[in-house]
């Protein structure tokens, strides 16, 4: 099958995926509560199948056209904001965006040659000890991991800890944000970094060297939350990739020709070894969303995912439907993008 044929196929399929998606929020909920948000979209008081459907619909014109309502959140919190659910996505999403693009590629420079050199050296001692720490890391809720590091590298949490240095709370010290002058930075009490919303570049942009440190300080306890279970679901998909493949006739083989191990395993193994994980990374795309939501929460660091749960804490459940959804629509991407990468790599595969 033609690659192009292949993809829009796959783009088609997807529709129906994302109807059943907002079926499913539709339903969960509209009976939830009475928020105004969403209020209109509530059934008649018949119960009849075309007033649902109506509902149904005219709910999915809303979320597709980007009615989705005004949200606000406690003033109490990390990230105060009062207006437009899209505006806040558009907020707050860039947080999170942050995190993801200085997090993933830590994990995967650790998580490669880590694999490789478990599933390369699979039986030995110090292999044995790595691998322990790996699957602790993988097990580990975000949350947990996360309020430990708090607790060792918290600044102030425990009396005379000489590790507690970093901060646990927020995106920036307070102090910062009680003397910011900055329009850039803070625009009638919310938080608006200016122009990208993403605070390390903006930052930069703007030559506020200060911002820029504290923002950096914020985000490191953050990303080693991420990274710890990144590391440990990419490091054993490749360690089990490596180890079978070692295993292998053609390996043998090799080692029987006289080849070298290192060419062996980088110009043979390498190749088939990192296919489990490719076909995995949709999964790995879901793992890592989660894991977003409770880490952001638990620093209440303001990207989507503590907007998410800020939101439903308050009875404000629209945003969490758009979320949800945005979510799908990632998943969805990232389950195409690796069928078709799968496509091009493996060309014994047609669907």
């Amino acid at each position: 099958m033609d690659f192009w044929a292949y993809l829009l196929r796959r783009s088609l399929a997807a529709i129906p995926t994302l109807i059943g998606v907002l079926l499913v929020l539709f339903v969960i909920f509209t009976y939830m509560g009475n928020s105004a948000a969403y209020s209109t979209h509530i059934p008649a008081e018949n119960g009849s199948f075309g007033s649902f459907a109506i509902a149904f619909f005219t709910f999915i014109y809303d979320v597709l056209t980007g009615n989705w309502g005004v949200i606000y959140t406690s003033p109490k919190s990390s990230a105060p904001y009062s207006g437009s659910v899209s505006g806040a996505i558009g907020l707050f999403f860039p947080f999170t965006l942050q995190v993801v693009l200085i997090s993933v590629p830590i994990a995967l420079m650790i998580s490669f040659p880590l694999g490789r050199y478990l599933g390369t050296h699979y039986h030995g001692k110090f292999s044995s000890v790595l691998r322990g720490g790996v699957i602790a890391g993988y097990v580990t809720p975000a949350y947990a991991v996360g309020l430990l590091l708090q607790t060792i590298f918290g600044k102030d949490i425990l009396t005379g800890d000489p590790l507690g240095v970093l901060p646990y709370y927020g995106w920036l010290s307070q102090s910062l944000l009680a003397s910011s002058a900055q329009t850039w930075l803070i625009n009638n009490g919310q938080i608006a970094p200016r122009p990208t919303h993403l605070i390390l570049l903006d930052s930069l942009i703007h030559g506020d060297l200060p911002v820029f440190w504290s923002a950096v300080d914020h985000l490191i306890l953050p990303i080693i939350t991420l990274v710890v279970g990144m590391v440990g679901v990419v490091t054993m998909m490749l360690e089990s990739g490596y180890a079978e493949n070692m295993g292998l006739e053609y390996v043998r083989s090799a080692r029987a020709r006289g080849t070298p191990e290192r060419r062996i395993v980088f110009n043979h193994v390498r190749r088939n070894a990192i296919l489990p994980p490719l076909v995995s990374a949709s999964i790995m795309v879901a793992y890592l969303l989660s894991n977003i939501v409770m880490m952001e929460y638990v620093f209440s660091y303001p990207g989507i995912g503590y907007f998410l749960i800020e939101t439903m804490t308050i009875g404000q459940y629209y945003p969490a439907i758009v979320i949800i959804f945005l979510f799908a629509i990632i998943m969805i991407i990232s389950s195409i993008a690796v069928d078709a990468i799968y496509f091009l790599k493996n060309p014994l595969v047609r669907y």
